[in-house]
């Protein structure tokens, strides 16, 4: 244990949640705002929210690494404007229960509670239904960054728009993000139905959540790609909507505790219980289950915004080994394709597809954002050589096609293919430079890009 600035620091070992990077270097976790006026030496340096980064955006080996853990209070709340300011250390659930109580909530948000507002803005994440709600940054009005060169900056889309930018999608690059001030939209009713259609082709399920996209709350499709025969790639599309009151149940849903989710819990297992025989098991008991929701099932609005609550045993089937995930916007017209190559390949080299999920996407790409018009479709699979090699056909079909990879979700993906995907990288990088030429906020997910 050592001190910096008057803060213990300690030696930790890190992994990224998916388990496929792993580096020794040093926490440290404040307290206080002092710290965050103190005088700080160069050592590279990121900000940890919940440490749950598939890509090893939050630790660098020899770097430090600054939690926000315990800056996770609601500091404000404009009631007439529904803006709510936060420390970004606070979980979305946290902050989630602060504005059901009020009758709000906010549209975008990813599948488990325990991911932090600090993370949500530099991965710039998406939601539920991106075509309609955009992404994180679409309901941030104004953040307080923090860097040793600049001080304490105040950064809005009118008050230095393009550090704003640059800030919101910069995997906590620019600094240390410590407030945030979201907008949040009325909750109509705290319970949402929801719905499972069939579909018998990964072409018709796409078809069917452009749809679904412009009339749900929340959608997006589940496949079934365990199998290289018959049936690859159908599932069901997922359809959420506030209920009617009529329809509510009279009593209001409790909100509890959000369930603990960590790299280290994640991979509590020794071994992987997913192969090809039971990932088919798997998708036979997620079948059986959608027969509740094929005619409606309505849910708490928390359960419909954080599915991963009651599937969290999912990630701890892929034991120490870890998982991987590749996630792709594709353009429309070539999403049919990349489908029928993913098919192709996997009846040459079976590979057991444990999750395959996509969502209807809308938008102009800018920066580093995973954003576009497209459908963005997520694969998991468990961690190995196989998958290593899989992700490399996955990254030449992808680019073929014209598409784009979500650099948060995957801890391989290299520097060669973010250049190809995205136009805007190297003014990424220059911006980055001409803000920090020292490049002092760093991370394994930068290094490796050489961001």
């Amino acid at each position: 244990m050592q001190s910096r600035d008057g803060v213990p620091q300690a030696v930790h070992d890190f992994v990224s949640f998916d388990g496929g990077v792993r580096a020794r270097g040093y926490l440290q976790q404040p307290d206080r705002y002092r710290f965050w006026r103190g005088v700080i030496d160069e050592t590279p340096r990121i900000s940890r929210g919940a440490g749950l980064s598939y890509a090893g955006a939050s630790f660098l080996a020899d770097g430090l690494s600054v939690s926000h853990r315990w800056f996770d209070r609601v500091l404000d709340f404009d009631t007439g404007r529904s803006v709510v300011e936060v420390e970004t250390g606070i979980t979305l659930y946290a902050l989630h229960r602060f504005l059901s109580a009020r009758g709000l909530y906010l549209p975008v948000q990813p599948g488990h509670g325990r991911i932090s507002v600090g993370g949500c803005i530099a991965a710039d994440v998406h939601g539920k239904n991106q075509t309609r709600d955009g992404t994180f940054i679409n309901q941030v009005e104004e953040v307080t960054l923090v860097h040793p060169a600049h001080g304490t900056l105040q950064l809005s889309p009118q008050r230095d728009g393009e550090l704003f930018r640059l800030t919101c999608g910069g995997y906590g690059l620019t600094g240390h993000i410590v407030r945030a001030r979201l907008r949040a939209c009325a909750a109509p009713i705290p319970w949402v139905e929801i719905r499972a259609a069939p579909f018998s082709s990964a072409e018709q399920g796409f078809n069917c959540l452009r749809e679904a996209a412009r009339n749900a709350d929340f959608s997006y499709t589940w496949h079934d790609m365990s199998t290289a025969g018959a049936g690859f790639g159908e599932g069901f599309l997922i359809q959420g909507t506030f209920v009617s009151q009529d329809r509510a149940p009279a009593t209001t849903p409790g909100l509890s505790e959000a369930p603990v989710l960590s790299a280290d819990g994640r991979a509590r297992l020794p071994v992987s219980l997913l192969n090809r025989l039971s990932t088919r098991m798997l998708n036979f008991f997620y079948r059986w289950q959608q027969r509740f929701a094929r005619n409606g099932e309505v849910v708490a609005l928390a359960d419909a915004l954080f599915p991963t609550h009651k599937a969290q045993a999912y990630f701890q089937f892929f034991g120490a080994a870890g998982f991987r995930e590749y996630q792709a916007i594709l353009p429309h017209a070539a999403a049919t394709n990349y489908v029928d190559a993913i098919h192709g390949y996997l009846r040459e080299k079976p590979l057991p597809i444990t999750l395959s999920s996509a969502k209807f996407f809308a938008g102009s790409r800018d920066l580093l954002r995973y954003t576009g018009d497209g459908i963005s479709l997520a694969l998991n699979m468990p961690a190995g050589a196989d998958a290593d090699m899989f992700m490399a056909f996955l990254d030449q079909r992808m680019i073929e096609l014209g598409g784009i990879p979500n650099i948060i979700k995957d801890s391989r993906l290299p520097r060669a293919v973010v250049d190809v995907c995205y136009p805007e990288a190297d003014r990424f990088r220059e911006a980055l430079r001409a803000f920090d030429s020292k490049r002092l906020f760093r991370s394994d997910l930068s290094e490796r890009l050489k961001l």
